[in-house]
């Protein structure tokens, strides 16, 4: 529908291509460099000089140099409205999931193809937990 001026037209041939602009066998990467090389059979063989290894401490972690990002020992806590500080909530795991969905009754909503055209739902007995 709309063509640039042929002066910019000129200007956009002169651009190094985009993957957008090419066919689909245009690759160009994302800026990460050869990590070995392919042969002719298409196996591909790691030159380990340009791979980046990183080397574990000699005596372990727990006598190691090397700390973390941040303190184990900072406080959890985040601004309400009040501009008051609260401890952030524990996490809804997948057993705090469960315990809800069995004190809500413990069914789903199950639909099959004769009573979808019905309207009816196939509501399953709710199961007690065996212990």
């Amino acid at each position: 529908m709309f063509k640039p001026t042929p002066a910019l037209q000129g200007t956009i041939r002169r651009l190094p291509l985009s993957t957008k602009q090419a066919g689909r066998e245009y690759y160009k990467g994302n800026r990460v460099g050869s990590m070995g090389t392919i042969n002719r059979y298409g196996n591909f063989t790691p030159d380990w000089n340009k791979i980046r290894t990183y080397v574990f401490p000699v005596h372990g972690t727990k006598n190691a140099e090397l700390t973390p990002f941040v303190a184990q020992t900072i406080q959890k806590t985040r601004t309400t409205d009040a501009g008051q500080a609260e401890v952030y909530p524990k996490r809804f795991t997948g057993e705090d999931y469960l315990r809800a969905w069995k004190m809500a009754g413990g069914h789903d909503v199950v639909y099959t193809e004769g009573q979808e055209s019905r309207g009816r739902a196939n509501m399953p007995v709710p199961f007690e937990e065996r212990r």
